[in-house]
């Protein structure tokens, strides 16, 4: 390649550098060699005669200069991106890179038996996981699906629902011989642990089928922004937690927590897949819905 052209690589590794903020950490999220990343900006700034990132000490930061570059290193993302989307609906059988975000629970309990059953079929599919409670927009991470609690209100996106389930209260094992959990009173005082994602109720309001209802709004002991934090909580003998029964009958019936207030349940928790459009017509994301679909647990 001529000198005086500048590589399409490069940019690509610009803007994962300007996504990541850091050398480690664009190595770590994108899987390319902090030696290839920065080979990468040297080369760049080297062509535009000056810095295009400051170096602080909380990581890379765009200058004026590479703010002006950021576009074109942007365009070259995005028709990479489409041209990949092309190269994989054009396939018949799976195969090829499949990039998935959920939280870690979902992990778990949703996406991690679809992977096995994934290789089973679909060999030719490497399956990518990003850990996530927020349920990210999948076009601005180019993600070919998000798993996410409750269904987005972005009207770009294709929203399949995978599982639904209600919400049930949950303590710690033996939490029964310290409190009386069929008590209100008691279990209020048990101290609240508050899952603060989209879709989870930070008030809990649960009912029975004879209709008697009751509201937990105390103070909580403590707000986490993923379900899994809540489960080390519970684990540790303290609190109460609001999870789908499809997350938290399975530890119940492994005698690692106990229901409370059994009989009484709350509003329906519903984890939907979504995704572009256009990403509905690839092999390996219709393939790898149906499989969660057809794994998905009741309860």
């Amino acid at each position: 390649m001529p000198d005086d052209i500048t590589s399409l690589d490069d940019l690509r590794y610009l803007h994962m550098l300007h996504e990541a903020g850091s050398l480690s950490h664009a190595a770590r999220r994108f899987g390319a060699s902090k030696a290839t990343l920065s080979r990468a900006l040297a080369r760049l700034e080297e062509k535009a005669g000056m810095p295009l990132f400051d170096r602080l000490s909380t990581g890379l930061r765009l200058t004026q200069a590479g703010e002006q570059l950021l576009p074109a290193a942007q365009d070259v993302v995005q028709a990479g991106s489409r041209a990949e989307d092309i190269l994989r609906s054009a396939l018949e059988e799976p195969a090829g890179p499949l990039r998935i975000a959920a939280s870690a629970m979902s992990a778990q309990h949703l996406v991690g038996p679809a992977i096995a059953e994934m290789s089973r079929r679909h060999p030719k599919v490497e399956v990518m996981v990003e850990i996530t409670a927020a349920g990210p927009d999948p076009l601005e991470k180019d993600l070919d699906l998000v798993l996410r609690l409750d269904r987005p209100d972005t009207p770009h996106l294709i929203a399949r629902r995978i599982v639904g389930s209600r919400f049930r209260l949950y303590g710690p094992a033996g939490a029964q011989a310290r409190h009386d959990l069929t008590d209100p009173d008691a279990i209020g005082r048990m101290g609240r642990v508050v899952v603060a994602v989209p879709g989870s109720p930070a008030t809990w309001a649960v009912k029975n089928g004879d209709g008697e209802h009751f509201v937990f709004d105390q103070r909580p002991i403590a707000r986490v922004g993923d379900p899994t934090v809540a489960l080390g909580i519970l684990r540790a003998g303290a609190g109460v937690a609001f999870l789908p029964a499809t997350f938290g009958e399975p530890r119940v019936d492994s005698g690692e927590f106990v229901r409370v207030l059994p009989g009484f349940e709350g509003e329906m928790a519903e984890i939907f897949a979504t995704f572009p459009p256009k990403r509905a017509s690839i092999p390996s994301v219709r393939a790898f819905i149906d499989i969660l679909v057809s794994q998905a647990p009741r309860a």
